[in-house]
């Protein structure tokens, strides 16, 4: 908080509760939408039956098995997870939207929530897909804020204090989602007259 306004967050509060839930709301809009656009990618040029039997098998598994989590849909390949296309584009979109904000201004705790969300966006997509639903504004979606907390689990310990999710796993996970950030540009470039 910049100096001049310590001390005085009851004449600013309001304000700044405000702009922190428009960004929380335009990240998690733009988290799933980046899920509905990867998920029409993938059934574009599939025919009815095709889409039918995709969005089905998406629709049987559980959040813990989902084979479209696993890179090559190979659900017996575990060190694969949260490593396919789908997840991995979803994802991106939270790398794409933080990737100007200053590494010493990111925090150093994994980014679960993110990932969490990118579930919850493609479990979305995959309805939207099924029913035909106009997307809306993900920030309402019921359904999501029901299974957070099932999917959050995907992450905390097990019985032994491990971690579910391996540090070597997460750093592959994240490769695997930073690959599709689009790289920065420099505005510096840009202002230089040709």
């Amino acid at each position: 908080m910049p100096n001049e306004m310590k001390g005085q967050y009851s004449q600013f509060g309001g304000a700044i509760s405000e702009m922190a839930t428009e960004s929380l709301q335009g990240w998690r809009n733009s988290i799933g939408e980046a899920a509905i656009t990867i998920v029409d990618q993938i059934l574009d040029g599939k025919n009815e039956e095709e889409r039918k039997s995709f969005i089905e098998r998406r629709n049987r598994s559980t959040f813990e098995n989902c084979p479209y989590y696993f890179r090559d849909n190979n659900a017996e390949r575990p060190e694969d997870i949260f490593q396919s296309r789908i997840v991995s584009e979803t994802f991106a979109t939270h790398f794409e939207i933080i990737k100007n904000i200053p590494d010493d201004s990111h925090s150093e705790a994994l980014p679960k929530a993110a990932l969490v969300l990118s579930i919850l966006a493609i479990d979305r997509a995959f309805r939207l897909s099924h029913n035909g639903i106009p997307p809306g504004d993900f920030s309402s979606y019921q359904r999501a804020k029901n299974s957070g907390t099932i999917i959050h689990q995907l992450f905390e310990k097990d019985e032994n204090g491990r971690g579910r999710v391996s540090a070597q796993l997460w750093s592959r996970i994240i490769a695997a989602a930073k690959a599709h950030v689009k790289p920065q540009t420099s505005n510096i470039a840009s202002s230089i007259p040709s």
